[in-house]
């Protein structure tokens, strides 16, 4: 038997924050009839809940803000214990441009590969070339921008040979552009 190292995770993933948009499920533990479905974090970062009001979510962790709650509803409850549950994220965000079926901005919800987002954008656009369908993305012009630098991503070797140590994962942020041939 053989163990395989865990796959590090990017560190956006390891230290995931709340953002606009988002949405959590919160409720104090012993008390069930608390739980609230569907709380946004607001334009402002904040977040709303029983007496709690205006606590800036934005920026922190799931435990961050958890501990926030606590110490506010600290006034109202003796000991409470916060439950907070990442819903949905949506203040985490790619962008796919260029020779592909659906450009745009897509929720950066879940670890993603560029495959992935590809897939999830149809593919790459296809046109007729001598009764052949054909792509018609320039793989050697195409790139993945990170922080406002060209990250090294080989799109030729990563989708015309398979080699999946060009499948990186996306971060928040990343700009995938697919050249027009």
């Amino acid at each position: 038997l053989s163990a395989t190292a865990a796959t590090r995770r990017a560190t956006w993933q390891e230290h995931m924050t709340l953002g606009p948009g988002d949405i959590l499920s919160i409720a104090l533990f012993q008390m069930p009839d608390t739980l609230r479905k569907d709380v946004p974090v607001g334009p402002d970062g904040r977040v709303d809940f029983l007496q709690a009001r205006e606590v800036m979510a934005s920026g922190l962790t799931i435990d961050e803000l958890r501990n926030k709650l606590d110490q506010a509803l600290s006034t109202y409850y003796q000991n409470p214990r916060t439950i907070v549950t990442p819903t949905a994220y949506r203040s985490k965000k790619y962008y796919l441009l260029g020779a592909t079926v659906g450009r745009g901005v897509y929720p950066l919800d879940r670890p993603l590969t560029v495959v992935e987002a590809l897939a999830r954008a149809g593919g790459l656009e296809t046109g007729m070339y001598d009764r052949t369908t054909v792509e018609l993305a320039d793989l050697s012009h195409s790139f993945l921008v990170r922080n406002g630098k060209h990250m090294p991503v080989d799109f030729e070797r990563l989708f015309q040979r398979g080699e999946l140590s060009q499948n990186v994962l996306l971060e928040p942020d990343d700009y995938i552009y697919f050249a027009f041939a």
